[in-house]
Order: C-alpha cells, then structure tokens, then sequence
C-alpha cells in the first residue's frame, strides 16, 4: 500500500483551517473571564468580626446546610462550534475532551488540568487550544495518508466524506457515524493483517520443521 503522506497534509491543513478559528472564537469568552479573574488585586484585609449578640437575644433558627455547586455529571449546552469540532474531528476531541466541564485525569484536558473548577489560567487554556490542534493535525496526516479503501469515487472515501461535513458545517452531524464506520473498517483491516501475519508465520514455522527432519 502506497503511503499517501500530500493526501494526509492536504486533509490536516483544510481542518486546521476549519477547526482553529472555531477554537479560538469559542474560547475567547473563557480567556476574557480568566483575563479579569488574574488582573483582579490581591484581599490584603481580613473580613470584620461582627460583634458578639447580646446574651438576651434570641437563638435563630438553623438556616440548614450549605449547597455546593458542581456541573460534572450534568447536562450542558454545546455551542456550534464546539459541535462542529467535536463531531468533525470525533477521535481528537474524544482524547482531548474539550469543552467538557469535568475532563477525567487520562485526558489531555485533565493532564493540563483544565476543568472545574480550574479555568483559572490563560496558559492552561493556550496549552489545551494547541493540543487540540496538535491531535486534529495529526490525526489527518495519518487518515489522509493511509487510506483504507480506495473507491472508484474520490467523495466515497471516508476521510474525504468526514471533511465535505465537516466544512459544510451543518452536515457535521453525520460525521460521527462515517468515523464509526471508519474505526470498524480499521479494526477489519487490522484483524486481516493479523491473520495473514499469523497464516505466514505458521507457514515458516512448518517450512523450517519439514526442512529440519528432512536434514536429519
């Protein structure tokens, strides 16, 4: 099989192209908030002591316990852009987990550790922007480059198929069943490869026995 590494180059530069100006218009609004937050001053001064009740006073009532809030584990609204890049580029943004509110620690978002309630750093949020872009560059050059079928049609390709929904915006929807057909056909190629391997090996292995016993 011949390596096709312009096709993959191609594919990479039309979805960096596609996927960074998302990127960075979605998270423009977390680095303006990240930006106040770290230009905000230091508290220098200790919060007043109210000063004690009074020993006739009435004992209030208990006002119950405090609440904490957490978004993990809730359902979230998922912009545009972020569905487009999540469907598009299905792998990458699976192994990055961008845009999740509670990213697991295997995740490139939970190793930079970008999360609640860690949205904290402008550099945090730069790293995981390019980190995303890395994997989505990377993930293109070895789609493009090894195709897994060659139909008579070039559109019929699943990567060529992925990127047409992918630019089109709307269609991206139907990209995470194409890349779902994609893994299948790469786990079907891989278990062909595997068995040829294992046919061939056995075929030696009988090969350098038969010539062993016929030595002797």
């Amino acid at each position: 099989m011949k390596i096709q590494w312009r096709r993959g180059l191609v594919l990479a530069g039309i979805h960096l192209a596609i996927c960074a100006p998302l990127i960075v218009w979605e998270e423009a609004h977390i680095w303006d908030w990240v930006r106040s937050q770290e230009n905000l001053p230091p508290l220098e001064l200790a919060r007043p002591v109210p000063p004690p009740p009074p020993t006739d006073a009435v004992k209030p009532a208990d006002e119950g316990q405090t609440v904490t809030f957490s978004p993990c584990g809730m359902w979230y609204h998922m912009s545009l852009p972020q569905r487009i890049i999540v469907m598009g580029e299905l792998p990458a943004a699976a192994f990055s987990q961008w845009g999740e509110p509670c990213p697991p620690t295997w995740s490139l978002a939970g190793f930079v550790g970008v999360g609640w309630p860690n949205h904290d750093s402008r550099r945090k949020e730069v790293e995981l922007s390019i980190g995303l872009c890395s994997l989505i560059a990377l993930q293109w050059i070895l789609v493009g480059a090894f195709p897994l079928i060659h139909p008579s049609r070039w559109f019929w390709e699943p990567g060529a198929l992925i990127t047409i929904c992918t630019c089109t915006g709307i269609l991206a929807l139907f990209a995470p069943f194409i890349w779902m057909f994609w893994l299948a056909l790469l786990v079907w190629r891989l278990l062909q490869g595997g068995y040829r391997g294992a046919v061939l090996g056995w075929r030696l292995f009988r090969h350098t026995t038969v010539e062993g016993s016929a030595a002797k």
